[in-house]
């Protein structure tokens, strides 16, 4: 028995399919697969039933997945104690991010993590805020990168960055001034995200509910193309918004902004993972986010989108 063969396993039981199983592992699916038989000769039974379309795990199988994370947060453990007797940053991190902050926010961070860390396994999942907190607590996930405060018992919060809301408006619309105020957005047809985001509540807490769109969308990307063709205006994080458009507008002082935190469970032990990324998130944007100064925090402590 192997850890990689224990990786394995955990991998066709996430993805369950030995193809996507083996992408995500990055060897060939022969491989993949020939090492789960060898662990499944080993032990004696059969982890996976592969008559089902996706692939999932038998009674036996639900064992050996749990005994397998045990087996390697252990063997993480031992990484992340003799690393930092050497220096060098090693072992795995699972993260879940939410959609309204991954789109932007991975492409600045992610190739400079994998640069200047060589050793460290990173596994990323973009989910909405309750599925994170849910993984968390069966540690399922390392780490989450969210709207904060969220002030869960079992959850730790670490504050990153403060990232202001910003207005953008159709191509035909009447932009009232150069900065706003809320009462601007009176009268105005908001598209929003769907329920299960965070983005979309907190947006009607600037907004009103009285302004809630019609239109619902499922991603930033596809707002901003609906904005685009003229079908309302929206509410957008300021680092997804091009801030040289002049349909993108900031809010007058107190300026709303969204507290972005890193979140972890009681018992989290992998210190200095989640100091690499919190300082290369850091590093990697602006630096007058870095602080809440006087702008007004719109929280999340309500929503679990």
């Amino acid at each position: 028995m192997t850890l990689t063969q224990l990786r394995y396993v955990l991998a066709l039981a996430r993805h369950g399919s030995f193809g996507k199983a083996a992408r995500h592992c990055l060897v060939a699916q022969p491989t993949l697969s020939i090492q789960i038989q060898k662990l499944e000769q080993e032990l004696g039974v059969e982890i996976f039933d592969r008559r089902k379309n996706p692939v999932t795990l038998t009674e036996p199988g639900k064992k050996v997945e749990a005994h397998a994370r045990r087996i390697l947060d252990e063997a993480d453990s031992l990484l992340e104690e003799f690393s930092q007797e050497s220096g060098e940053v090693r072992g795995r991190i699972r993260l879940g991010i939410i959609p309204t902050v991954s789109s932007y926010l991975l492409p600045r961070i992610f190739r400079k993590l994998k640069q200047k860390y060589p050793s460290v396994e990173f596994y990323i999942h973009e989910l909405p805020t309750s599925q994170i907190l849910q993984k968390i607590q069966n540690e399922e996930l390392d780490l989450g990168i969210l709207a904060t405060p969220l002030n869960e018992k079992m959850i730790e919060e670490i504050p990153l960055y403060y990232e202001p809301f910003v207005v953008y408006f159709a191509p035909e619309a009447s932009i009232p001034r150069k900065r706003l105020k809320f009462d601007d957005l009176q009268g105005q047809d908001l598209l929003l995200l769907g329920e299960e985001h965070c983005f979309r509540h907190q947006s009607l807490k600037i907004c009103g509910q009285g302004n809630a769109g019609k239109i619902e969308c499922g991603s930033l990307d596809t707002i901003k193309k609906m904005v685009d063709q003229g079908m309302g205006s929206t509410l957008l994080p300021l680092l997804s918004a091009n801030m040289k458009s002049d349909r993108v507008v900031r809010f007058q002082d107190p300026e709303p902004v969204r507290e972005i935190g890193i979140v972890h469970g009681k018992s989290f032990y992998k210190s200095r993972l989640l100091e690499a990324l919190r300082e290369t998130i850091l590093k990697n944007i602006p630096l007058d986010l870095h602080q809440q100064n006087k702008r007004k925090l719109i929280g999340a402590e309500d929503v679990l989108g």
